[in-house]
């Protein structure tokens, strides 16, 4: 009897589908208005995440270098690998690989505060933008890519320190 169980719950979820599908079952207009809002929410989403507008939280590095001139608190931290950090990180960084930022032993080391401004970067500003996504979910707003990520802020010259040796 056990293997029908799965079968008889399938059963209302398939009809209902059908009735849909068939044009049996009518939504109401404020059904489709629901969605529609929540389709162009995620429409608004999406294109903010596509085209990297500012509201986004990029940053270049000569913004984030005069605000670190001016005594303003940035939170560096470095998604790129262990071994990418041999090459040097950002003067004060903090390393945490994007892999394993997700883990809650590595959630746990970034600031209490919520409100501090992070500068997240990598090597060239795609898995940066993958952290800053997560630093956005857990209620980061001040999360701030570095654009350009480690070659830009190398190229410039701006202090970096020795990263671990592997």
């Amino acid at each position: 009897m056990k293997p029908l169980k799965g079968f008889y719950r399938a059963i209302p979820i398939v009809l209902i589908s059908l009735l849909i599908g068939t044009g049996c079952a009518q939504t109401t207009p404020q059904a489709l208005q629901d969605d529609a809002v929540g389709l162009s929410r995620w429409q608004m989403t999406y294109d903010g995440i596509r085209d990297m507008s500012p509201h986004w939280g990029w940053q270049s590095v000569e913004a984030f270098k005069a605000s670190v001139d001016a005594g303003v608190p940035i939170h560096f931290l470095d998604v790129r690998t262990p071994k990418e950090w041999a090459a040097g990180i950002v003067e004060g960084a903090q390393m945490i690989n994007l892999n394993a930022l997700p883990k809650a032993e590595n959630v746990a080391l970034l600031p209490q505060d919520r409100n501090t401004i992070i500068g997240v970067y990598c090597k060239s500003g795609h898995r940066s933008t993958l952290a800053l996504t997560m630093l956005h979910q857990l209620g980061y707003k001040n999360a701030i890519n570095v654009d350009g990520g480690w070659l830009a802020w190398s190229k410039a010259g701006y202090p970096m320190t020795v990263g671990p040796a592997q």
